[in-house]
C-alpha cells in the first residue's frame, strides 16, 4: 500500500539508524501529503522536503564515517543540528522518529523559547507571538486599525482542515523619522472555522481574542479560528509603546544568533567516493525540487508521489551502503542504489533522474554513475509526453486555495494585484478512481475576489463569464467563490 511504512524494529537502534529512519518517514509523509490533490497538504510536504534539502549531506557524512563510534558521534551532531531550527522542527523530528519506533525526545535539548532580538543597528525586533487579549490591545494602541487594509490574504486546505494567513497594512500611531509606508502585520490561523472575504469590504480591521478563539474582522468579512499567531513586520516597532516597554527587559548588548537557537555546529566535510557523492547530490537536488514545487505549484510539475515511491527506504539503504568496510564495496552499493531508484521510478520519474544526473556530471566535470544515467535516458524515452496545459474551465473541481494580493508599493518593492486559485481536478475523466491533480489559475488585476467558507466544501461546478479585454469572472458554489481577473 503506497505510503505505508514497514513495521518499526522494536530493538534499540543506533543514532545513525534514527537519522536514516527520519529520511524514510519523510518520504512517506511527503507521498501521503501529495498523493491526491483533493487532500493535498503543501506545507507538510514542503516542511519535510526542506529538512533534506539541507540535511542530506550530514546524513552521508555520518553514514560514511569509519568506525561505529565516529558514525554515532556524527549522527548525534547531525540530529542536534537538524533540531536546532526551532520548536516546530524539533516536534517534527520527535513525531517522525516515533512513527519509526524511536524515542528521541530525551536526546534533543529543549526547544528554545522565542525572545526579542536586536538587529544590526541595535533596534529591538519582535518575534512571532500567540494572539492574546493583551497582544490585540497592544496592536490597537500602536496602529490605526480603523483605516487598516488587507494587503494579502490566503486561505488553504491542508489535508482536511483549513488554514489562513492575512497581511494587514496599518498606519503607525507612533512617530518615526522620515517617510515610511504603512506597517505590515501578519496574522496566521492554523485552523480556520469561518471565512468571509470580499475585496469590496470597507477599510478597517479588528483583532479580537476570546473564549471561542481569535477573529480577524475586516468590513463585513472575517477569519475565525481557535488560535492565531502575530508577526509584526514593522521596522519601527521599537518606537511603539509595546516596543518601548520591551526595551526595558532586553539588554542593549543582545544580538540575535541568526541561524540557530542553540548554536549547534553543522557537519562539514567532503563525501568521499564519486558514487556516494553523486547519490548525495542526486537526493539533495530532488528534495530541493520537491520543496520548490510545494512552495509554488505553478512552477515545475514535479512527480512528487512517484519520486517518493522510487526513493522509498532511502535512509536505511544509505546507512547500509555506507557500512561496508571496503571502499570498493561501498561505491558498488551506491551505484546499485542509484540504479534501483531509477528502475523503480520507471518512465514517470526517469526524466527527473536523468536531469539530476546530468546536472551533477556537469558540475563535477566527470561521468558519474554512467549505468544509472544510461538507464534513466532509456526510460525517459519511453515516458508519455507531457499533456498540454488547458485554459478551459474545469467541469468539476475541489477548491484547495484562494490567495489574493492587493496592489501596493513600498520603499524597495512593488506588487501588482493578483489572485491565485488552486483547484483539484480529475486527472482522468474516464477513471473516477484515479487520483486528482492540481490545477493552478492565476489572474492579474482582479476586479473582485469573494470567498466564503462553503466554497471549500464538496465539489464545485465552476463557470466563467467572459467580459471585454480578456477579463472574465469565475463563479462557483452559488456565489461562495467569485473572482474577476485577467486569467492565465
Amino acid at each position: 500500500m503506497p505510503g505505508t511504512p514497514p513495521p518499526a524494529d522494536p530493538r534499540s537502534s543506533s543514532l545513525l539508524a534514527v537519522l536514516g529512519a527520519l529520511l524514510d518517514r519523510s518520504l512517506v509523509q511527503i507521498e501521503d501529503a501529495t498523493a491526491d490533490a483533493r487532500l493535498l497538504d503543501r506545507e507538510t510536504a514542503r516542511t519535510a522536503a526542506d529538512v533534506w534539502a539541507d540535511n542530506t549531506h550530514p546524513l552521508f557524512l555520518s553514514a560514511l564515517a569509519r568506525g561505529r563510534r565516529r558514525r554515532e558521534a556524527r549522527a548525534r551532531d547531525a540530529l542536534l543540528w537538524m533540531a536546532d531550527r526551532g520548536p516546530r522542527r524539533r516536534a517534527w523530528m520527535v513525531e517522525r522518529a516515533a512513527e519509526a519506533g524511536h524515542d528521541i525526545d530525551g536526546l534533543l535539548p529543549p526547544a528554545p523559547e522565542p525572545v526579542p532580538h536586536r538587529d544590526h543597528a541595535g533596534n529591538l525586533r519582535p518575534v512571532v507571538v500567540p494572539v492574546t487579549e493583551e497582544v490585540a490591545a497592544d496592536l490597537a494602541a500602536d496602529y490605526d486599525l480603523d483605516t487598516a487594509t488587507i494587503r494579502a490574504l490566503a486561505v488553504e486546505r491542508r489535508g482536511t482542515g483549513l488554514a489562513a494567513q492575512v497581511t494587514i497594512a496599518a498606519e503607525r500611531l507612533h512617530r518615526v523619522a522620515g517617510p515610511t509606508g504603512p506597517a505590515e502585520l501578519d496574522v496566521r490561523l492554523p485552523e480556520v472555522d469561518e471565512v468571509r472575504f470580499d475585496t469590496r469590504d470597507a477599510p478597517g480591521v479588528r483583532l479580537t481574542c476570546g473564549p471561542t478563539g481569535v477573529t480577524v474582522a475586516f468590513g463585513d468579512g472575517l477569519l475565525r479560528g481557535g488560535k492565531a499567531t502575530l508577526w509584526n513586520r514593522d521596522d519601527h516597532w521599537h518606537l511603539s509603546a509595546r516596543g518601548r516597554r520591551a526595551e526595558r527587559d532586553v539588554p542593549p548588548t543582545l544580538r540575535r544568533r541568526w541561524d540557530r537557537g542553540h548554536g549547534a555546529a553543522p557537519l562539514e566535510g567532503v563525501v568521499h567516493g564519486p558514487a556516494a557523492r553523486t547519490v548525495s547530490h542526486l537526493l539533495t537536488w530532488i528534495m530541493t525540487r520537491i520543496r520548490s514545487t510545494c512552495r509554488r505549484p505553478e512552477g515545475d510539475r514535479v512527480p512528487t508521489p512517484a519520486l517518493c515511491r522510487a526513493l522509498a527506504g532511502a535512509g536505511t539503504a544509505i546507512v547500509a551502503a555506507g557500512a561496508h568496510l571496503s571502499r570498493r564495496r561501498r561505491e558498488r552499493a551506491f551505484r546499485e542504489l542509484a540504479l534501483e531508484w531509477v528502475r523503480r521510478g520507471g518512465p514517470e520519474t526517469a526524466p527527473w533522474f536523468a536531469a539530476a544526473l546530468d546536472r551533477v556530471s556537469r558540475r563535477s566535470g566527470t561521468e558519474e554513475l554512467p549505468e544509472a544515467r544510461r538507464l534513466a535516458g532509456e526510460l525517459a524515452a519511453q515516458a508519455a509526453p507531457r499533456a498540454e496545459e488547458t485554459t478551459d474551465t474545469p467541469s468539476s473541481a475541489v477548491l484547495r486555495m484562494v490567495s489574493y494580493t492587493a496592489s501596493h508599493q513600498g520603499a524597495e518593492t512593488s506588487r501588482s494585484a493578483e489572485v491565485t486559485l488552486h483547484l483539484a481536478v480529475p486527472a482522468d475523466a474516464a477513471d473516477p478512481g484515479a487520483p486528482w491533480m492540481l490545477r493552478v489559475l492565476t489572474g492579474g488585476g482582479p476586479g473582485r475576489v469573494r470567498v466564503l467558507t462553503r466554497a471549500f466544501r464538496g465539489t464545485l461546478r465552476p463557470r466563467t463569464i467572459d467580459d471585454d479585454g480578456g477579463v472574465s469572472t469565475l463563479l462557483a458554489g452559488d456565489g461562495a467563490l467569485e473572482a474577476r481577473a485577467r486569467w492565465s
